[in-house]
């Protein structure tokens, strides 16, 4: 008896997204959504540096951006991102829209403490993701 062997199908890859976060119980919260939403974390980066390590080498469809680590602004990070087509969003516990630099004035902002149903949908939305 012969055995065919079958092509495997097309399975669509997990998207994935990168976390700069500072705060460690907001990053567990933030990695347990991912795992909810079937996306692969990457990070979290917890200080500028390692931020701007990861911004130039991630392979991530998206990524959310702390803006204050630890007194850092993360606004090279957004730099390093936008340069290379990652989307990206911010997220703060201060009043976001006052504060982006300008170069950054236009990107989405969503504030702290998160409701993580809005966040869900707004970040599948900008990956062009159904819920």
């Amino acid at each position: 008896m012969t055995t065919v062997a079958t092509a495997p199908q097309d399975i669509p890859a997990r998207r994935k997204v990168l976390l700069v976060e500072d705060s460690p119980l907001v990053a567990m919260s933030l990695e347990t959504l991912f795992e909810d939403m079937d996306w692969e974390m990457q990070g979290p980066a917890t200080r500028l540096e390692e931020a701007l390590a990861l911004a130039e080498t991630t392979d991530a469809h998206i990524a959310l951006l702390d803006v204050n680590l630890d007194g850092e602004m993360s606004w090279a990070v957004a730099d390093v991102l936008k340069t290379r087509g990652v989307p990206f969003v911010f997220a703060t516990g201060y009043d976001g829209a006052s504060m982006l630099p300008e170069e950054h004035c236009d990107a989405r902002l969503v504030s702290k403490p998160f409701q993580i149903a809005e966040l869900e949908v707004l970040l599948r939305e900008i990956v062009g993701e159904d819920l």
